[in-house]
């Protein structure tokens, strides 16, 4: 009757990755990435330039929202 709490839980599946790659969730085609991509006029490499502008305004905004305020004061 109780004897149905006593065992520890299963295991999900989904829990326990298998073998992927380091950063396949931060970037899931990188595998797919080629000379291609980096063409001049291509899709993908407009892409690429927009998500390194986006990437390098992030520490920008963030020192500015840090420092900006020592500054005014």
């Amino acid at each position: 009757m109780g004897d149905e709490d006593d065992h520890e839980p299963e295991q999900e599946s989904d829990a326990a990755p298998g073998k992927e790659p380091p950063y396949q969730a931060l970037f899931p085609n990188l595998d797919r990435m080629s000379r291609s991509s980096f063409r001049k006029g291509t899709i993908s490499r407009r892409r690429i330039n927009r998500a390194l502008v986006v990437l390098s305004l992030v520490p920008v905004v963030v020192l500015a929202v840090i420092f900006l305020p020592q500054l005014l004061s």
